[in-house]
């Protein structure tokens, strides 16, 4: 008897897949700004030599938005380094109880994450801002917690698919 995944989390997985999407536009525009905040930052400071006041600021904040996309899209396109010696030595008889482990440990530590960027997210009351301009840092810190929560949906849809195809091959396989 064949294993097939359940309607709901082949719906929740094509779900994840149009909101890493969404992701992936927004870390696309966060590399575009990089970019030009970058090239502008260069020419006014070696070329006018006239550096910018708070530049950084608009970098490390742009930077954070492409980091929290990358790892909602890395994590739907398989994109982060792993290392599979375990099914190398043992095969499929020891890394389904493996990746079955490692998937629910990462639900678990990122959706600790998940709850520690939302409830630690501080604003101007605690002095959690830029140091020229005085962002705010809290939407950021919003958007790592949407980031990982995409994260985690991710790893707990993998893990649901792998413990229902426990006996047979793992649709969610990484391959090599």
């Amino acid at each position: 008897m064949k294993n097939h995944t359940p309607r709901v989390l082949t719906l929740a997985d094509n779900w994840l897949g149009r909101m890493a999407g969404l992701f992936a536009v927004i870390g696309a525009l966060g590399m575009c700004g990089l970019l030009l905040i970058v090239v502008v930052a260069v020419t006014w400071r070696y070329g006018l030599n006239n550096p910018i006041f708070g530049i950084e600021d608009l970098s490390v904040v742009t930077l954070v938005v492409v980091a929290g996309a990358s790892v909602a899209y890395g994590a739907r396109h398989g994109s982060h380094v792993s290392v599979n010696i375990i099914g190398y030595f043992f095969g499929r008889n020891v890394t389904r109880y493996t990746d079955a482990l490692m998937r629910l440990l990462t639900v678990g530590v990122s959706a600790l994450a998940v709850y520690a960027l939302i409830t630690r997210a501080c604003g101007i009351e605690k002095a959690c801002i830029t140091n020229n301009f005085g962002i705010e840092h809290r939407p950021f810190y919003y958007l790592l917690a949407a980031a990982m929560t995409i994260y985690s949906l991710n790893m707990l849809v993998q893990f649901l698919v792998g413990i229902i195809h426990f006996n047979g091959e793992d649709p969610n396989k990484i391959e090599d």
